[in-house]
């Protein structure tokens, strides 16, 4: 069987979901599963490399609040926002969903694609633990033990660790697509990682 489609993801980016969206079509069409795999932009933008965040950078910080309603529009997707200038804390969703996925990875991925739905389509802010317990809940998981799963210091090294994980492999962005080993950045190379998959690279 071909490996998963690996998708690296923060609850932070407004361009996670239009990346889950569309590289969830691109296995469907290759008869890949996805591989959902967390990330921090913290750690990977702010630490490893040092960079600003985007919407503190000029001029980059003014395209991001233009692009990313055009991309939603783009792809005919509805954008609602949980909150104004994308600024909140992935901590808490990101655990949870680590937590689920220690129990269940399907179940914890399909938590995790309405948590970010919800997020950046319905303005329903999963940077709230208690919003994002709740999805949990209505997945099949505990919602008092999905509650406290941000504060345990399992969870955390959970989350730590898969961060790492996804440096380690070379990912810097949200969202970033592994196939077979090749890396493709942003929700726009869906296409590209698409024809990599049907000529087996180029």
């Amino acid at each position: 069987m071909a490996d998963p489609i690996e998708f690296h993801f923060d609850f932070i980016s407004p361009y996670a979901w239009p990346g889950a969206v569309e590289i969830e079509k691109v296995a469907a069409r290759h008869g890949r599963e996805v591989a959902w795999h967390p990330m921090l932009l913290g750690i990977s933008v702010g630490k490893a490399m040092g960079v600003k965040p985007l919407l503190e950078t000029p001029l980059k910080g003014d395209y991001i609040r233009h692009d990313v309603p055009r991309v939603y529009r783009y792809l005919g997707l509805p954008f609602r926002p949980a909150v104004p200038e994308f600024v909140t804390s992935p901590l808490a969703p990101a655990r949870i969903y680590c937590w689920m996925r220690e129990q269940d990875e399907p179940r914890a991925r399909d938590a995790a694609r309405r948590m970010l739905e919800v997020h950046w389509t319905e303005a329903v802010d999963v940077s709230k633990a208690e919003n994002a317990a709740a999805i949990a809940s209505e997945h099949g998981f505990d919602r008092a033990e999905a509650l406290a799963a941000p504060n345990d210091p399992a969870v955390k090294d959970l989350l730590r660790r898969a961060a790492e994980d996804s440096l380690a492999r070379g990912v810097f962005g949200s969202p970033t697509f592994v196939v077979d080993g090749e890396i493709f950045w942003g929700a726009d190379r869906a296409p590209m990682a698409d024809r990599w998959l049907a000529e087996g690279g180029f």
